[in-house]
């Protein structure tokens, strides 16, 4: 009877351990990557740019790079001005004490003619450790740049990207 009553309590107590050491949000996964911007200027009238695949680093600061469903290129930079933390702005000019600046472009894939920020603001909503993988950080936000092509032709990109998984940051 001392057995039985040890064995039950042993696996109660491991039942608890099991259940209080998984992550208590609600779910397993870090959600589906999202992206969508809309660009106008030039020859864009609310184009709307959704997401194809991205790619993303942490070196030198963070860098967002989304291949849209039409192939169009949009990159998005951010220095280490500030930090990375939830409510982080980050304005387009920006140098860091590295030397890096924040920016964003938009690349056509038809023309291969690439619009550079001038102007304008990214902000990180959320970041928040990835279910997947405790090295990686899951960032949602917005931006709102305004870029010029090298003849001056404005375009303006305001959009939003949710749940971007960042290795290392």
């Amino acid at each position: 009877m001392k057995t039985l009553k040890t064995l039950s309590i042993l696996v109660i107590t491991l039942t608890l351990i099991i259940s209080c050491s998984k992550k208590d949000d609600g779910s397993d996964t870090d959600g589906a990557s999202e992206f969508s911007a809309t660009l106008n200027g030039g020859t864009y009238n609310n184009f709307s740019a959704t997401l194809g695949s991205y790619t993303s680093s942490s070196a030198n600061g963070l860098t967002i790079a989304v291949v849209d469903a039409n192939g169009n290129t949009i990159r998005l930079f951010m220095n280490t001005t500030g930090g990375f933390n939830s409510g982080a702005t980050k304005e387009v000019g920006n140098i860091d004490g590295n030397g890096f600046q924040t920016s964003a472009l938009f690349r056509d894939a038809n023309t291969q003619i690439i619009y550079n920020a001038v102007s304008g603001s990214l902000s990180i909503t959320q970041n928040k450790e990835s279910n997947n993988d405790s090295n990686s950080r899951v960032l949602s936000g917005t931006f709102n740049v305004t870029a010029n092509f090298n003849t001056g032709t404005p375009l303006t990109m305001v959009g939003t990207f949710k749940n971007i998984v960042v290795s290392g940051l």
